[in-house]
């Protein structure tokens, strides 16, 4: 309880809420793109979206319910990732790309009139958007979703690299996602194979000079 607490000591906590807040909306932000241009998505929104097909539910709704699942394990084995970060992800994610998917067909020419490369520029802008987003929620230190603790507290418990840990969960992830019937594009492979390497650098780079974090995660 102790650790948790400490999360919200310190002058800076407005504006470690502030990233937090934006970063997720980042994250949904991205999540809608990738459905516009039908590139695939992130892995662990590919899983939800594909087991959201399967449940007959929206995006949203499926997300929260499986974060709550996934939640149950991190109080097990890792209390101090939980946090308003925690919360803000499980759900805020989820409904910012329910949120934002309608209004992108208004701004954005359907998939089918966009050529290929119009659509590649946009998902690896859409990519590029949740890696910065993730980073700076991430960074915030005010506790992180599930599916994040879970690829954080695996290479805690059995010393494995970071990078490597969440390489093999977002495969899974994609896996499942498509037999379950989630699109499988450039953006889940961009994101599959690049959130491990690239989260590290730009916690320690973008997000953590810029919140002047203390302990920024590697």
């Amino acid at each position: 309880m102790n650790n948790i607490l400490a999360k919200y000591r310190g002058k800076r906590l407005p504006s470690r809420i502030i990233a937090m807040l934006m970063g997720c909306i980042m994250l949904g932000f991205g999540v809608a793109v990738f459905w516009h241009t039908a590139m695939g998505a992130d892995p662990y929104s590919t899983l939800n979206t594909g087991l959201s097909y399967k449940m007959n539910m929206s995006f949203g709704k499926w997300q929260a319910i499986i974060n709550i699942a996934l939640l149950a394990v991190v109080v097990i084995f890792d209390r101090s990732m939980i946090g308003l970060g925690t919360v803000g992800n499980m759900f805020l994610v989820g409904f910012s790309a329910d949120f934002f998917f309608p209004m992108l067909g208004k701004i954005i020419p359907p998939t089918d009139e966009m050529g290929f490369i119009v659509r590649v520029l946009i998902t690896v802008a859409a990519v590029l958007i949740q890696l910065v987003g993730c980073s700076f929620y991430i960074t915030s230190d005010l506790g992180m979703s599930p599916y994040d603790s879970i690829t954080y507290i695996i290479p805690d418990k059995i010393h494995v690299h970071f990078r490597w840990c969440r390489i093999v969960t977002d495969l899974i992830c994609v896996i499942i996602g498509f037999v379950c019937g989630a699109s499988v594009g450039i953006g889940t492979l961009l994101n599959a194979f690049g959130a491990g390497p690239m989260l590290p650098i730009l916690n320690k780079y973008v997000a953590g000079p810029i919140l002047k974090a203390e302990n920024v995660r590697s």
